[in-house]
């Protein structure tokens, strides 16, 4: 999916704002604000790979995983942001991808503004495409600012959620996973 992002369409909307918390957007403190809001915008939503980005090894190893991917979003809801710490693992079948396009997988998805759940499941169906294996698990922590600044107003509510497929559904094999991803020692 392209996004295309109306960077005018934002600065107006900016504008708007300003406007609507009783600020004049002339002044001086406020006159670049709906530029850099629009350019801040553009970068953290913008795709950051492409095609051309994944190189292949032929590889037969056990088990991959990747730990501690932060990636930035915005929530859908309030569009305020969510703080991201993204666990991805999975067992190649043939070829292994270059280890960074996993967290790029990750960095990219987290561009598209959308619930947590979905983000998760989104990684998890782009790496079983990116790696050609159905056994994947993606296990997403979440730090959502609008818990964290407005309704209950929590400071260290974190959610939680996973993606289990193929042969992660085995206990032991997942328990293990989850070992090496940091949750259990």
């Amino acid at each position: 999916m392209n996004r295309q992002i109306d960077k005018e369409k934002i600065m107006k909307g900016v504008r708007l704002i300003l406007e609507g918390l009783g600020l004049n957007p002339e002044d001086e403190n406020y006159k670049e604000t709906p530029q850099r809001v629009a350019d801040f915008y553009e970068e953290l939503l913008s795709p950051k790979i492409t095609e051309d980005d994944y190189k292949y090894f032929t590889s037969s190893g056990d088990l991959v995983v990747v730990r501690d991917i932060l990636a930035y979003s915005l929530c859908p809801h309030h569009l305020l942001p969510v703080v991201y710490r993204v666990y991805i693992a999975y067992i190649p079948r043939g070829k292994v991808v270059g280890i960074s396009k996993l967290a790029r997988v990750a960095l990219d998805e987290a561009g598209r503004i959308t619930l947590q759940e979905q983000y998760t499941e989104n990684i998890a169906s782009r790496i079983q495409e990116l790696t050609g294996s159905n056994d994947v698990m993606v296990v997403v922590r979440g730090e959502h600012f609008c818990m964290r600044m407005r309704g209950v107003k929590t400071q260290d509510a974190e959610v939680v959620t996973s993606a289990i497929r193929g042969k992660f559904r085995d206990f032991a094999l997942r328990m293990e996973t989850m070992r090496l991803m940091g949750f259990t020692e």
